[in-house]
């Protein structure tokens, strides 16, 4: 007879324990986390998600472990990313390319829908594009550029990091807002821009505040402008493209962490309480604001907001310009 209770009791235990909702059976994580990074190693998306990768390890207990899945401008990582179990083992890197710029000015559908397969958990960093020329440019301004381009159409030149990059976007949003025609010229990635435009080789260029952060420290490059909707907190002394008189001309690049449709929402709301907390230590500001970027930690719901705004730039960009690029 007591045999029987004890087994009975345990049959009742076992059966409230079936019932109870998986995140109250195994606290999560209770393994690995995958986080995919869907640029190579050595880039600014993987440096700034290992930072917070190593930040949610420390919090968590478990090991949040970046997988670089490289390809086709970051769309084949977040394809993998965006058909992953939604349990919230495998989240996104997610940043401007695979996320609101190829899926508007792709020439052909990317494999996924980033504005409904995946959950905003929080921002991790963003930073403002920098309008910049060489130390020796006559331009001193913004409006000295934009008037230069009118007095002679086609003949200024605007450098970028590549077709479809945030910069050659970037061009094209300043010839579409101001009414010019200046010649891009595209180059493979920042760094041989940089050197070009430093020489003195093109007129200007408006790349992501990171690459020309040193160039413009030491004096190589001068600083117009920014394009951020105010003030850039790391050059609080430089003006926005918008109070250069450029309306309209906002748009930032960002690296956040998102997880695939259906993650539990108490999942998302864990991993963006600690990642904002762990963004407001002093030492990782620190770190991301010597990287060139501006700590995020904002609430899934206004990252939401953040990213259609976004999404609405480069839409309003594509419509104006009829702007395709191939994948």
């Amino acid at each position: 007879m007591k045999k029987l209770i004890t087994t009975l009791a345990a049959t009742a235990l076992w059966a409230g324990a079936a019932q109870l909702p998986a995140s109250a059976q195994d606290k999560y994580p209770n393994k690995p986390v995958r986080i995919v990074v869907p640029f190579a190693a050595g880039g600014a998306t993987d440096v700034l998600t290992r930072i917070a990768a190593a930040e949610l390890t420390k919090r968590l207990g478990q090991n949040f472990v970046v997988d670089n899945l490289t390809g086709a401008g970051g769309i084949i990582g977040a394809s993998q990313a965006s058909k992953a179990s939604p349990d919230g083992y495998t989240l996104l890197a997610g940043s401007p390319g695979p996320v609101t710029i190829m899926p508007v000015i792709s020439s052909k559908p990317v494999p996924y829908d980033a504005e409904k397969d995946f959950l905003p958990i929080t921002l991790i960093a963003d930073s403002p594009g920098g309008m910049t020329v060489g130390k020796n440019s006559p331009y001193k301004s913004v409006q000295e550029v934009i008037a230069a381009a009118k007095a002679s159409p086609g003949k200024i030149t605007c450098g970028s990091s590549g077709i479809g990059a945030f910069s050659h976007l970037n061009c094209e949003l300043l010839k579409s807002l101001a009414g010019v025609n200046v010649t891009h010229v595209p180059y493979r990635g920042a760094a041989p821009a940089m050197v070009d435009l430093v020489s003195g080789q093109f007129d200007f260029m408006i790349e992501n505040y990171p690459s020309p952060q040193k160039l413009i420290d030491s004096g190589d490059l001068r600083l117009l402008a920014v394009t951020s909707a105010s003030r850039f907190a790391l050059k609080p002394a430089a003006s926005t493209m918008v109070e250069a008189g450029v309306p309209g001309h906002v748009m930032t690049a960002w690296i956040g962490l998102m997880a695939p449709r259906g993650t539990p929402g108490d999942i998302v709301s864990l991993l963006q309480r600690e990642l904002s907390a762990a963004l407001k230590e002093p030492s990782v500001q620190k770190r991301l604001n010597d990287m060139g970027v501006v700590p995020g930690g904002m609430s899934s719901a206004d990252f939401a907001v953040y990213l259609s705004t976004e999404r609405e730039t480069y839409k309003n960009l594509a419509a104006k310009t009829g702007l395709k690029v191939d994948q």
